[in-house]
């Protein structure tokens, strides 16, 4: 009787994590930024991120191809915020050879004043294995 309690509890529990493990193999990281320092608070919907070191992984959905920004402190994933696809002027070879798109990927942080808004720019570069020559935008508010 014991035995079989205990056998069908984790049953139970084996079956949860085989139909929640789907909806998080869906989400690729293209890239980590280790300790990004933030000097001012940011908010978004109802989170607020107080000033201080980070880390910003960038991940994707690969259905729906929609890129996420993932603030992490201490492991701990805080949020995920959804980006807009900006374009690079050209096509094919043009971009390739475009100065400005940087090599290895980047992130850019450039505030607002005027809106209180800041825009976190994400360029994953002409050398990235998956997805190259993407530039996302990522929109939140913040506080001095």
């Amino acid at each position: 009787m014991f035995f079989k309690r205990i056998f069908t509890n984790l049953l139970l529990i084996f079956l949860i994590i085989i139909l929640f493990r789907p909806a998080t193999a869906m989400m690729d990281s293209v890239y980590k930024f280790k300790g990004v320092a933030i000097p001012f608070d940011l908010k978004y919907e109802d989170s607020t991120f107080k000033k201080g070191k980070y880390d910003f992984e960038i991940v994707v959905h690969h259905q729906a191809q929609v890129f996420y920004l993932r603030i992490i402190k201490k492991g701990k994933g805080l949020c995920l915020i959804p980006g807009e696809r900006l374009k690079y002027k050209g096509y094919g070879f043009e971009k390739m050879k475009d100065p400005k798109i940087p090599d290895q990927p980047t992130l850019r942080i450039k505030r607002y004043p005027t809106g209180k808004i800041v825009n976190i720019i994400f360029e994953s570069g002409k050398n990235t294995a998956i997805y190259p020559l993407e530039k996302i935008k990522f929109k939140l508010e913040y506080e001095l």
